[in-house]
Protein backbone atom coordinates (compact mmCIF):
# COMPACT_ATOMS: atom_id res chain seq x y z
CA UNK A 1 0.00 0.00 0.00
CA UNK A 2 2.85 2.38 0.84
CA UNK A 3 4.37 1.79 -2.61
CA UNK A 4 1.04 2.48 -4.31
CA UNK A 5 0.57 5.71 -2.34
CA UNK A 6 4.09 6.80 -3.30
CA UNK A 7 3.32 6.36 -7.00
CA UNK A 8 -0.06 8.08 -6.72
CA UNK A 9 1.54 11.04 -4.97
CA UNK A 10 4.15 11.33 -7.73
CA UNK A 11 1.55 11.15 -10.52
CA UNK A 12 -0.69 13.70 -8.82
CA UNK A 13 2.26 16.08 -8.34
CA UNK A 14 3.36 15.63 -11.96
CA UNK A 15 -0.08 16.38 -13.40
CA UNK A 16 0.13 19.82 -11.78
CA UNK A 17 3.69 20.37 -13.04
CA UNK A 18 3.55 18.79 -16.49
CA UNK A 19 2.89 22.03 -18.40
CA UNK A 20 5.82 23.69 -16.61
CA UNK A 21 8.09 20.81 -17.59
CA UNK A 22 6.83 21.10 -21.16
CA UNK A 23 7.86 24.78 -21.16
CA UNK A 24 11.21 23.80 -19.65
CA UNK A 25 11.89 21.22 -22.37
CA UNK A 26 11.07 23.70 -25.12
CA UNK A 27 13.22 26.39 -23.53
CA UNK A 28 16.24 24.09 -23.20
CA UNK A 29 15.80 22.95 -26.81
CA UNK A 30 15.72 26.58 -27.95
CA UNK A 31 18.84 27.52 -25.95
CA UNK A 32 20.84 24.59 -27.34
CA UNK A 33 19.68 25.12 -30.91
CA UNK A 34 20.57 28.83 -30.84
CA UNK A 35 24.06 28.13 -29.50
CA UNK A 36 24.80 25.45 -32.11
CA UNK A 37 23.49 27.61 -34.95
CA UNK A 38 25.49 30.63 -33.73
CA UNK A 39 28.65 28.52 -33.64
CA UNK A 40 27.85 26.99 -37.03
CA UNK A 41 27.89 23.46 -35.62
CA UNK A 42 26.02 21.11 -37.92
CA UNK A 43 23.62 18.63 -36.32
CA UNK A 44 20.96 16.25 -37.61
CA UNK A 45 18.13 17.10 -35.20
CA UNK A 46 17.19 18.38 -31.74
CA UNK A 47 13.97 17.21 -30.12
CA UNK A 48 12.38 17.88 -26.75
CA UNK A 49 9.70 15.92 -24.89
CA UNK A 50 8.08 15.50 -21.51
CA UNK A 51 7.52 12.11 -19.93
CA UNK A 52 4.03 10.71 -20.33
CA UNK A 53 2.01 10.02 -17.20
CA UNK A 54 1.89 6.28 -18.00
CA UNK A 55 5.65 6.10 -18.48
CA UNK A 56 6.17 7.98 -15.21
CA UNK A 57 3.82 5.59 -13.40
CA UNK A 58 5.87 2.59 -14.54
CA UNK A 59 9.15 4.24 -13.61
CA UNK A 60 7.97 5.46 -10.20
CA UNK A 61 6.81 1.92 -9.38
CA UNK A 62 10.35 0.58 -9.46
CA UNK A 63 11.72 -0.36 -6.07
CA UNK A 64 14.87 1.72 -6.51
CA UNK A 65 12.97 4.98 -5.92
CA UNK A 66 12.27 5.90 -2.31
CA UNK A 67 11.19 9.44 -3.23
CA UNK A 68 10.33 9.57 -6.96
CA UNK A 69 9.60 13.31 -6.91
CA UNK A 70 13.21 14.04 -5.93
CA UNK A 71 14.91 11.12 -7.66
CA UNK A 72 13.37 10.98 -11.14
CA UNK A 73 15.28 13.48 -13.26
CA UNK A 74 14.08 12.92 -16.83
CA UNK A 75 10.60 14.43 -16.73
CA UNK A 76 11.84 16.85 -19.38
CA UNK A 77 14.21 15.46 -21.98
CA UNK A 78 16.16 16.81 -24.94
CA UNK A 79 17.76 14.57 -27.55
CA UNK A 80 20.49 15.84 -29.86
CA UNK A 81 21.30 13.68 -32.89
CA UNK A 82 24.62 14.45 -34.59
CA UNK A 83 25.81 13.44 -38.04
CA UNK A 84 29.13 12.10 -36.76
CA UNK A 85 30.31 10.55 -33.51
CA UNK A 86 33.06 13.17 -33.15
CA UNK A 87 30.36 15.86 -32.94
CA UNK A 88 28.92 14.16 -29.84
CA UNK A 89 31.98 15.19 -27.84
CA UNK A 90 32.16 18.69 -29.28
CA UNK A 91 28.54 19.33 -28.35
CA UNK A 92 29.07 17.68 -24.95
CA UNK A 93 31.70 20.30 -24.14
CA UNK A 94 29.22 23.05 -25.02
CA UNK A 95 26.49 21.48 -22.88
CA UNK A 96 28.84 21.29 -19.87
CA UNK A 97 29.67 24.99 -20.21
CA UNK A 98 26.07 26.09 -20.77
CA UNK A 99 24.25 24.22 -17.99
CA UNK A 100 24.84 23.10 -14.41
CA UNK A 101 25.57 19.39 -14.72
CA UNK A 102 24.66 16.81 -12.09
CA UNK A 103 27.65 14.55 -12.76
CA UNK A 104 26.59 12.02 -10.15
CA UNK A 105 23.52 11.12 -12.23
CA UNK A 106 25.03 11.74 -15.68
CA UNK A 107 26.87 9.15 -17.73
CA UNK A 108 28.64 8.31 -20.94
CA UNK A 109 27.21 4.95 -21.98
CA UNK A 110 30.32 4.10 -24.00
CA UNK A 111 32.38 4.28 -20.78
CA UNK A 112 30.16 1.57 -19.30
CA UNK A 113 30.90 -0.95 -22.06
CA UNK A 114 33.75 -3.40 -21.54
CA UNK A 115 36.44 -3.40 -24.24
CA UNK A 116 35.10 -6.65 -25.70
CA UNK A 117 31.44 -5.59 -25.64
CA UNK A 118 29.23 -3.83 -28.17
CA UNK A 119 25.97 -2.14 -27.41
CA UNK A 120 24.08 1.07 -26.77
CA UNK A 121 26.30 4.17 -26.82
CA UNK A 122 25.20 7.66 -25.98
CA UNK A 123 25.95 10.54 -23.61
CA UNK A 124 23.38 11.46 -20.96
CA UNK A 125 23.52 14.61 -18.84
CA UNK A 126 21.19 15.49 -15.98
CA UNK A 127 21.25 19.27 -15.74
CA UNK A 128 19.66 22.48 -14.49
CA UNK A 129 19.90 26.09 -15.65
CA UNK A 130 22.82 28.05 -14.25
CA UNK A 131 22.19 30.80 -11.71
CA UNK A 132 23.13 33.47 -14.28
CA UNK A 133 20.11 32.48 -16.37
CA UNK A 134 17.79 31.87 -13.44
CA UNK A 135 18.17 35.54 -12.47
CA UNK A 136 16.31 36.46 -15.65
CA UNK A 137 12.51 36.62 -15.42
CA UNK A 138 11.87 34.18 -18.27
CA UNK A 139 14.01 31.50 -16.59
CA UNK A 140 13.29 32.06 -12.87
CA UNK A 141 10.27 29.71 -12.86
CA UNK A 142 12.57 26.81 -13.81
CA UNK A 143 14.70 27.07 -10.67
CA UNK A 144 15.39 23.63 -9.20
CA UNK A 145 13.89 21.76 -12.17
CA UNK A 146 16.14 19.09 -13.67
CA UNK A 147 16.16 17.87 -17.25
CA UNK A 148 18.01 15.22 -19.22
CA UNK A 149 20.09 15.91 -22.32
CA UNK A 150 20.94 12.94 -24.51
CA UNK A 151 23.53 13.18 -27.29
CA UNK A 152 24.21 10.46 -29.84
CA UNK A 153 25.22 10.08 -33.47
CA UNK A 154 22.64 9.20 -36.09
CA UNK A 155 24.03 5.66 -36.39
CA UNK A 156 24.00 5.16 -32.60
CA UNK A 157 20.42 6.43 -32.61
CA UNK A 158 19.35 4.03 -35.36
CA UNK A 159 20.77 1.03 -33.53
CA UNK A 160 19.34 2.04 -30.14
CA UNK A 161 15.86 2.64 -31.53
CA UNK A 162 15.71 -0.71 -33.34
CA UNK A 163 17.15 -2.65 -30.40
CA UNK A 164 14.79 -0.94 -27.94
CA UNK A 165 11.77 -1.63 -30.14
CA UNK A 166 12.58 -5.36 -30.46
CA UNK A 167 13.39 -5.74 -26.76
CA UNK A 168 10.30 -3.77 -25.71
CA UNK A 169 8.01 -6.07 -27.69
CA UNK A 170 9.49 -9.09 -25.91
CA UNK A 171 9.65 -7.31 -22.53
CA UNK A 172 13.45 -7.51 -22.48
CA UNK A 173 13.50 -11.29 -23.02
CA UNK A 174 15.14 -11.31 -26.44
CA UNK A 175 16.78 -14.72 -27.09
CA UNK A 176 20.57 -14.72 -26.82
CA UNK A 177 21.18 -15.63 -30.47
CA UNK A 178 19.12 -12.60 -31.54
CA UNK A 179 20.79 -10.36 -28.95
CA UNK A 180 24.14 -11.39 -30.33
CA UNK A 181 23.12 -10.32 -33.83
CA UNK A 182 22.11 -6.92 -32.48
CA UNK A 183 25.51 -6.56 -30.80
CA UNK A 184 27.36 -7.61 -33.96
CA UNK A 185 25.39 -4.96 -35.83
CA UNK A 186 26.31 -2.42 -33.14
CA UNK A 187 29.99 -3.21 -33.78
CA UNK A 188 29.53 -2.68 -37.51
CA UNK A 189 27.81 0.65 -36.90
CA UNK A 190 30.61 1.70 -34.54
CA UNK A 191 33.14 1.00 -37.29
CA UNK A 192 30.98 2.91 -39.77
CA UNK A 193 30.79 5.86 -37.35
CA UNK A 194 34.59 5.97 -37.15
CA UNK A 195 34.93 5.77 -40.93
CA UNK A 196 32.45 8.62 -41.36
CA UNK A 197 34.49 10.65 -38.85
CA UNK A 198 37.68 10.11 -40.85
CA UNK A 199 35.91 10.80 -44.13
CA UNK A 200 34.43 14.06 -42.80
CA UNK A 201 37.86 15.19 -41.57
CA UNK A 202 39.48 14.38 -44.93
CA UNK A 203 36.74 16.23 -46.83
CA UNK A 204 37.25 19.29 -44.59
CA UNK A 205 41.02 19.08 -45.10
CA UNK A 206 40.57 18.83 -48.89
CA UNK A 207 38.19 21.81 -48.86
CA UNK A 208 40.74 23.89 -46.90
CA UNK A 209 43.51 22.93 -49.30
CA UNK A 210 41.40 23.94 -52.30
CA UNK A 211 40.57 27.27 -50.65
CA UNK A 212 44.22 27.97 -49.87
CA UNK A 213 45.19 27.10 -53.42
CA UNK A 214 42.60 29.50 -54.85
CA UNK A 215 43.70 32.30 -52.49
CA UNK A 216 47.35 32.02 -53.57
Amino acid sequence: MAEKNKVQKMVSWYKNKKELYNELAQKVESVIKNILVDREIVFHSIESRVKSTESLKRKASRNKYEDPIKEITDLAGIRIITLFEKDVYQISDIIKKTFEIDYKNSEDKSDLLAADKMGYKSVHYVATFKETLLKKDEYSKFKGLKFEIQIRSILQHAWAEIEHDRNYKLKGNLPKHLQRRFYVLAGMLEMADREFNLLAEEVDEYKDNISNHIDQ
